[in-house]
């Protein structure tokens, strides 16, 4: 398991962006971002890459929210940004990752952020989107946790087959021209009951990160393509999830 290439070397793309939503602190040291309509019918937990805190992360949610969706972003690296300074140090960003980013560090915070959208705003319809390292994430969630109805793998990184055999909901699988064929791991998915509502679309004309930190949205090709993978998310979710 490892990270490509793109993503130990490439920084993230200088943006300035008006986030819609609001922040409020889920625990003493996680804030979370909430964006939609709390009165929608699904809702989505938000995983960004690692670049934390990025303005491509905020009008990602925006985009969902403004499609239907209840969108939560927790913080779960806490806008960590000495990870650049790790960029074109595999070892060194590996290190940064195992301290603060795999799911037995975060499990907590993402109990919480369950505990919220099931709880206290009321949703049983929940979905997750991951982009690179949150993708990751995506799929432990999925592995330890049948509650979740579908996810999404935007240019998604250190996945492996394994967590294709043990994934338990639909997956929408958006990877980039940087990233390895995955023909063999949607087979996998594929096969499972759910299969049928799997989705494999590669967009061999974007880089990694396209549709996060490393997406140059003021290109208006790069921003049409990002758009376009929102769609396919939103078309997929809302047909996994009967809206």
């Amino acid at each position: 398991m490892s990270l490509i290439k793109e993503c130990c070397d490439t920084p993230p793309v200088q943006v300035n962006y008006t986030p819609i939503g609001k922040t409020f602190k889920l625990k003493d040291d996680l804030d979370c971002y909430v964006v939609g309509d709390i009165n929608a019918k699904a809702a989505i937990i938000y995983i960004y890459d690692i670049f934390s805190l990025h303005p491509n992360a905020y009008q990602g949610c925006d985009i969902l929210a403004k499609s239907g969706f209840r969108v939560i972003m927790p913080d779960l690296l806490r806008n960590d940004q000495t990870v650049e300074q790790c960029l074109g140090d595999s070892a060194k960003f590996m290190d940064f990752l195992k301290r603060k980013g795999t799911y037995e560090v975060i499990k907590d915070d993402l109990d919480a952020t369950k505990n919220h959208i099931k709880n206290v705003e009321g949703f049983e319809n929940v979905a997750l989107i991951g982009f690179c390292w949150g993708a990751k994430i995506v799929m432990n969630l999925s592995a330890h946790d049948s509650f979740y109805k579908a996810g999404a793998l935007v240019h998604p990184s250190l996945l492996e087959i394994s967590d294709f055999e043990n994934a338990q909901c639909p997956m929408v699988l958006l990877p980039s021209m940087n990233e390895r064929d995955f023909t063999e791991d949607f087979a996998v998915i594929s096969a499972k009951p759910f299969g049928s509502l799997c989705y494999h679309q590669r967009f061999d004309d974007m880089i990694h990160g396209w549709c996060a930190a490393r997406g140059e949205w003021a290109d208006a090709h790069i921003a049409s393509r990002a758009n376009e993978a929102f769609s396919i998310v939103v078309s997929n979710f809302r047909k996994i999830l009967k809206l």
